[in-house]
């Protein structure tokens, strides 16, 4: 009996003895930054019974997007010679972002 429990015993430590783990450190994989650009304007031409400003139209997500084309529109109503500013018109919701729509303001 007592060679039986040595045996067990011996068996034991050779088998721990022969557990090897192994542990790899690898620094985390980070995703590039993501840059978001306002997308190109849509001019929009008025149609014959709407208002004879000029309509300009962004497609943006966020308020910081919105702001940005607010900014744009005004300045293409200026260079273009529409008027001094631009005003918005109309904002639809869709799943792409939010389509908002500008009028130049009067001189």
């Amino acid at each position: 009996m007592k060679t039986i429990a040595i045996g067990l015993t011996v068996a034991a430590a050779a088998l721990v003895g022969c557990t090897v783990k192994h542990t790899t450190v690898q620094p985390a994989e980070t995703p590039p930054p993501v840059v978001y650009q306002a997308p190109a304007p849509v001019v929009v031409t008025p149609s014959p019974d709407a208002s004879p400003s000029p309509k300009i139209a962004y497609t943006v997500m966020g308020e910081s997007q919105f702001n940005q084309a607010a900014v744009q529109a005004a300045t293409w109503c200026n260079t273009n010679h529409y008027g001094n500013g631009a005003r918005l018109i109309d904002r639809q919701r869709t799943t792409g972002g939010d389509v908002v729509t500008f009028g130049c303001t009067a001189t």
